[in-house]
């Protein structure tokens, strides 16, 4: 051939046509190629057939896909095929001396390589700290299963146009046996052979390990040197390790020391030339011992970077994330929440924010020995427990729509499927007090709207119901005879907190709280049983979290301390009874979930977590006293889809979990107004369509979120610096800010679409529902009204829900409708138990609704006149998390979560003809709106994050 490359655009092999050369390297060719099947762009990289004489080429080949295509991660290149086929020409017929040639389909990455970044475009350190941060993630997920990448290089991380961060090329991996000792490692299958070993000399010269350069075995630590090289080459624009040939370069690798970065680069923070020490150590022992925490150390760096300092000592220690003294944080926001999670959530900050301006915070104590350890790399796990003696850690994961238990032993990592993944949602881990036996809630079958309590061995074994109506998780006396759990009676006005008998099934109401009063953590039971512990949260002059504890015997209550500006969701006691370990909101430090120790009884508060994540969940285990949690991580960016099926194109580029937008609402100048971190502050932003530097709404101290469109302008949330919060407005230049309800403590649900009214729930004693005018004036309340709020498209009429009482005393939601500033219900009906987002259809005389009863969660309309629910959708895989209606009524967009993916997808109205608008390999969808001129779909899509960890010497 006259280019000498083994493929020609046009040239077809299996049902791929190549377009055109992408690049080469030691271990193949790679085309950009279309699958001519499923229509969509692929990386086709092949092995030339002069090569394939070479078995031991071949063999590395087919291993590179065989490695890469048992991961599943955002981080890493996703493969779809490996094959072997002839060349064929463009009409079909083989070309004449066209052998069979190895090839595998993989992800196409739009973007540049790290050696592109860091050379050519100069990109700046703490953003590089950022893609590095991604990368190592990928390569903690390829250790975990025991895949060791072993030729890391910049260009060998590529970052696509999105911001993600892949690393490629598998073509040099070993699986290695899992080393029972490392506890940050799964139990992954090992291959029976290996596929090199000691005495092969595989890599590139300027970043292979010691162990590699004398072809001794390596493992995981190998990469974590050849990390090191590429995070010194980011942060010098050098190679650590240069010379005038490879074999000069290795012995430099074997006995010398780089130049230290500061004198390459005297701003470097001292954590991260610390961190990159530690990966350069010439003994795999004395490296970081997990690339997971590299992973951490570099998060952290990115989001402390403008409180870093480019001298003194840092905190990173061997395979652990280490907490000294440190000087006091600046006040950071996060997005607190998406979907209708944020929405709740909203409501924490107004109390906090009073809590900032008027009442002192606790000051942390310094920890000077904290070590973290991430205990799973599966990014959907939802909660956790840890059993007594520490051997087991418990996890829920929610996977496309089913959720299952799993259950870890500590020690070696051995991991076991307790509950097989099912439709019902799990909640409520927790073990029996001798570890036997896990304790779990489950929907119940025959009364959706309630769950039970169910028990089963902690190996695995059939599951036994042990109560009815239980709405948290549930804690067990000392014994193990006794647990206790949380009751909401919404038909009675109160939340008792409940004592059950095991052997007998007798139940006592042991305390309750009137409503709006409720229990917001689940109870904890005190090592000597004694006592119990819950958090008693009370929202009629802002979100106060007290911590109380009930004697287990008379009830009798004593407050330990009172948290303003919180809101506390789980509990943990200490072993020997010193002190309760929280987790939840206390916006006085921090916007994200985080975890505290409140000493018993003194109620002295230490800060055990500062960072950006979000904690939740905890539990402590007896013996080390280690803390077991799920922290969760969100790192997202806008997109705008084209309902033809054309390439989705990204409008914003952010790289940081704590500047991802959330709230994002298409406005009717063109414009897409979304919420976002900046200076500490959440304020609404501005991007227009084609992208760009997004320009600030709002402005000032005061925190701006919570955005609904309407002509020429948005309503919001507005959180005072006096620790009120109101629903304001604003035109769309920034101009006629005003506060609609001034005199009300108020949270926004929704705008009528010609922007007439506005509806809100107030947020004191009574949650109740009203409608004011957009310039605000007289409002008009709805009793019995606990959700929604939602104006129909015509402006006439206001859907609300209710709680009512059905046969045998069970609760239930009922759907009213009424006009929207008074009179009498117009309309009444129920849904379907499992019902999710429900909202107005377009022709104003029905609602459309997600059922979660069915297996693809569909879409649903229901008549407001009654009758059975009819069918849109009728997909038969995947799970549908989210839809809109465009506003003509004609389309309707929806995300679909198959398998790693969430992609956005166009209907017609009645369901039919789905066309795929996005082709996101990987991820999540947090939200999706249609544009005002209903021309594309705005797509807050990018990657979502949640695992368990454990903390050790955290006092």
């Amino acid at each position: 051939m006259k280019s000498g490359r083994t493929l020609e655009p046009e040239d077809l092999i299996s049902r791929y046509r190549v377009v055109g050369p992408l690049g080469a390297g030691g271990m193949g060719e790679v085309y950009l190629a279309q699958d001519q099947t499923l229509e969509r762009n692929v990386a086709l990289k092949i092995l030339p057939p002069e090569l394939v004489k070479s078995e031991e080429r071949v063999r590395r080949f087919v291993l590179e896909a065989k490695s890469a295509s048992s991961l599943s991660h955002p981080n890493i290149v996703t493969i779809y095929e490996i094959g072997q086929d002839v060349v064929r020409s463009k009409g079909g017929a083989p070309a004449a001396d066209s052998s069979p040639v190895q090839f595998i389909s993989m992800e196409l990455v739009s973007g540049k390589t790290l050696t592109t970044l860091i050379h050519d475009d100069k990109t700046d350190l703490r953003t590089l700290v950022g893609y590095l941060a991604q990368a190592a993630e990928g390569l903690a997920k390829a250790h975990s299963a025991g895949i060791v990448h072993r030729d890391l290089k910049p260009g060998n991380i590529m970052v696509s146009a999105d911001g993600f961060a892949k690393v490629l090329d598998f073509g040099l991996a070993k699986l290695t046996e899992r080393r029972d000792a490392d506890p940050d490692l799964t139990s992954a299958p090992t291959m029976a052979e290996p596929a090199t070993g000691a005495g092969s000399l595989l890599g590139t010269a300027g970043y292979m390990s010691p162990e590699q350069i004398q072809a001794k075995t390596v493992d995981h630590r190998s990469d974590i040197f050849s990390f090191g090289c590429v995070l010194y080459e980011a942060a010098t624009r050098q190679r650590p390790f240069v010379a005038d040939s490879p074999v000069e370069t290795m012995h430099k690798i074997l006995h010398e020391k780089p130049v230290p970065v500061e004198e390459r680069n005297p701003k470097a923070p001292a954590e991260l030339r610390r961190l990159i020490r530690r990966c350069l150590a010439k003994s795999p022992d004395q490296r970081v011992q997990s690339m997971k925490d590299v992973a951490l150390e570099l998060r952290e760096i990115a989001d402390d970077w403008d409180s870093l300092s480019a001298s003194g000592s840092s905190a990173v220690s061997g395979s652990t994330s280490t907490i000294g003294p440190a000087p006091a944080r600046p006040r950071s926001f996060l997005a607190i929440g998406v979907g209708v999670a944020l929405v709740a959530a909203i409501a924490v900050v107004v109390a906090v924010w009073a809590a900032r301006r008027g009442t002192p915070q606790p000051q942390a104590e310094p920890f000077q020995t904290m070590r973290m350890s991430t205990q799973t790399t599966r990014g959907d796990v939802t909660e956790c427990a840890i059993s007594s003696d520490g051997r087991y850690l418990a996890y829920l994961t929610v996977a496309t729509g089913k959720s299952g238990v799993r259950v870890r032993q500590v020690a070696t990592g051995g991991d076991v499927e307790v509950v097989p993944p099912q439709d019902d949602l799990l909640e409520g881990l927790s073990f029996a007090p001798d570890g036997n036996y896990l304790f779990y809630t489950k929907r119940k079958t025959d009364a959706q709207n309630y769950r039970a309590l169910l028990q089963v061995p902690s190996l695995g074994g059939p599951s036994r119901e042990r109560a009815f109506d239980v709405d948290s998780r549930a804690t067990f006396s000392p014994d193990g005879k006794r647990v206790a759990f949380n009751r909401g009676a919404p038909q009675n006005g109160k939340t008792d907190l409940i004592v059950l008998d095991l052997d007998s099934g007798k139940e006592r109401a042991l305390a309750n709280v009137p409503f709006p009063r409720a229990f917001s953590a689940a109870p904890a039971w005190s090592p000597d049983g004694r006592l119990i512990a819950t958090v008693d949260l009370a929202t009629a002059t802002g979100y106060v979290s007290t911590l109380v504890v009930f004697g287990a015997e008379d009830g009798r209550r004593t407050d330990v301390i009172v948290a303003k500006g919180a809101i506390h969701e789980s509990l943990a006691w200490l072993p020997d009874g010193s002190g309760i370990v929280r987790s939840g909101y206390d916006l006085g430090a921090s916007v994200s979930r985080q975890i505290s120790l409140v000493s018993y009884p003194e109620g002295r508060v230490h800060r055990i977590t500062n960072d950006v994540s979000d904690y939740t969940q905890v539990s402590v285990s007896s013996g080390d006293a280690a803390i077991a949690a799920v922290r969760r991580s969100r790192l997202t960016n806008l997109w705008l889809a084209d309902p033809s099926g054309a390439e989705a194109r990204a409008i914003t580029n952010v790289s940081s979990d704590e500047n991802s937008p959330f709230g994002a609402v298409p406005a009717d100048d063109g414009s897409v107004i979304f919420s976002a971190i900046r200076d500490q502050v959440i304020q609404l932003w501005s991007v227009g369509t084609n992208g760009g530097e997004p320009k600030p709404l709002t402005s000032g101290a005061a925190l701006s979120l919570n955005a609904r469109p309407f002509p020429h302008g948005v309503a919001f949330d507005r959180f005072q610096e006096n620790g009120d919060v109101h629903v304001w407005r604003i035109d769309l230049d920034g101009s006629r800010a005003k506060a609609i309800t001034p005199d009300v403590v108020s949270q926004i649900q929704d705008v009528s679409r010609d922007g007439r009214l506005v509806s809100f729930f107030k947020t004191g004693a009574d949650r109740i529902l009203a409608t004011v005018p957009i310039e605000g004036g007289a409002a008009h309340e709805f009793p019995k009204s606990s959700g929604l709020g939602l104006f129909s498209p015509d402006g006439t009429r206001i859907l609300i829900v209710g709680l009512e009482t059905g046969e045998g005393g069970l609760i239930h939601p009922l759907f009213r409708v009424f006009p929207p500033t008074g009179g009498d219900a117009v309309a009444s009906f129920t849904l379907p138990p499992q019902q999710a987002d429900v909202v107005w259809s377009p022709d104003g005389a029905s609602v459309t609704f997600s059922d979660h009863a069915d297996p693809a969660w569909n879409l649903y309309k229901m008549r407001l006149a009654g009758g059975k629910p009819e069918q849109l959708t009728r997909f038969t895989d995947g799970r549908i998390t989210s839809f809109e209606w465009s506003r003509d009524g004609s389309r309707i967009a929806l995300a679909r979560k198959v398998g790693d993916a969430a992609n956005v997808w166009v209907t017609a109205a009645d369901g039919s003809k789905p066309v795929q608008t996005t082709r996101f390999v990987s991820g999540e969808i947090i939200g999706l709106r249609w544009t005002a001129d209903g021309t594309h779909v705005v797509v807050n899509a990018g990657k979502v994050g949640s695992d368990a960890v454990l903390i050790r010497n955290f006092r």
